[in-house]
């Protein structure tokens, strides 16, 4: 029985690694330091389409870099926030 516990943790952690956000940092790929405001964003969130652009501009690696705006009101009168989004790519020095 505990081989088998061992075995599931063991799977678990492995999954965890196979994240995008582990994988791309595991590859060199990273924001801007924290106090910048820049946080990792996944291209797939919704609304946004500007984000799918940056990234396929960059490394295409579903991954980019956010850091929220102001917040707009649509023609609804509802409150939208607004990102700046840069790709996820390490510059080498």
């Amino acid at each position: 029985m505990s081989k088998m516990i061992t075995a599931l943790a063991v799977m678990a952690g492995l999954v965890c690694l196979a994240t995008p956000a582990h994988a791309a940092q595991s590859a060199g790929t990273s924001c801007p330091p924290g106090s910048s405001g820049y946080i990792l964003w996944d291209v797939s969130i919704e609304p946004y389409g500007a984000d799918n652009a940056v990234d396929a501009q960059g490394n295409s690696d579903g991954l980019v870099c956010a850091r929220p705006g102001k917040v707009v009101t649509d023609d609804e009168g509802n409150p939208f926030q607004l990102y700046n989004f840069i790709d996820n790519r390490a510059v080498v020095r």
